[in-house]
C-alpha cells in the first residue's frame, strides 16, 4: 500500500501541497482494489460509488447506442478513473467502466472525498484543479472529434499517448478516435 500511496502523492502534489497532517487524513480514506481482466467496474445506470487511482492495468469507459460500443476514454497506471459525472452528482451512470487487463490501485468513496473537500481547503483546491484539467481535456477532445480529420486525430494520439498502442486493443482505439477499425489499421500501418 505504501508504494501505491507514494504514486498517488506524486500525482496530487503535482497540483497542490498538503501538509503532512492533511496528507495523513487524505490517505486514510483510500482502499486497495483489484479486478480481473474484462471486469465490469461500473454498469450503465448504476451510481458510481468510487473515485479510482490506477496503478496497474487499463480501464476503458464506454457507452452503447443501438448495439454499438463507443469508447470515450482510457485510464492506466498513474491516472484517475471512474464514471466521474455519476460519482460527483450521485446520479445513474450514462456509461460503463470495464477493465481491459488485470487492474489494481486504490479508490475512495464519494462521501469520504466530499468530507475531505469540506474539511481541507487544499483538497478542495485539488478537486477544482482536477476538474479544470478534465474540462479542458474534454474541450480539446470534442473539438478534435468535430473538426479534425481522422488522420489528425490519429497523429495527435500518437504524439500525446504513444504507449496506449501497447495497452489498448485497436478496435477500442478506433472507436475512441471516431473511425472504423479498417481506417485505424491503415493509418497504423502507414505511420508505425
Amino acid at each position: 500500500m505504501e508504494e501505491v500511496l507514494q504514486q498517488l502523492e506524486n500525482k496530487v502534489r503535482s497540483l497542490v501541497q498538503p501538509t503532512d497532517q492533511e496528507w495523513q487524513a487524505f490517505t486514510q480514506k483510500w482502499r486497495l482494489f483489484s479486478f480481473d481482466k474484462n471486469h465490469r467496474v461500473t454498469n450503465l445506470g448504476e451510481i458510481e460509488p468510487y473515485f479510482y487511482f490506477v496503478t496497474k492495468g487499463v480501464i476503458r469507459g464506454y457507452f452503447i447506442k443501438e448495439g454499438e460500443e463507443f469508447n470515450i476514454g482510457f485510464s492506466y497506471a498513474g491516472e484517475y478513473s471512474g464514471v466521474y459525472d455519476s460519482f460527483m452528482l450521485q446520479k445513474p451512470s450514462q456509461y460503463a467502466l470495464e477493465t481491459l487487463s488485470e487492474t489494481s490501485g486504490i479508490r475512495i468513496k464519494h462521501h469520504d472525498l466530499m468530507a475531505l473537500f469540506d474539511e481541507y481547503k487544499v483538497f478542495e483546491r485539488w478537486g477544482r484543479l482536477f476538474n479544470q484539467g478534465i474540462l479542458v481535456g474534454f474541450g480539446i477532445f470534442i473539438q478534435s472529434i468535430l473538426a479534425d480529420s481522422a488522420e489528425d486525430r490519429f497523429n495527435r494520439l500518437i504524439d500525446q499517448s504513444p504507449h496506449i498502442f501497447q495497452l489498448v486493443p485497436q478496435k477500442h482505439l478506433a472507436s475512441y478516435l471516431g473511425m472504423s477499425a479498417e481506417t485505424f489499421s491503415r493509418m497504423r500501418k502507414k505511420t508505425m
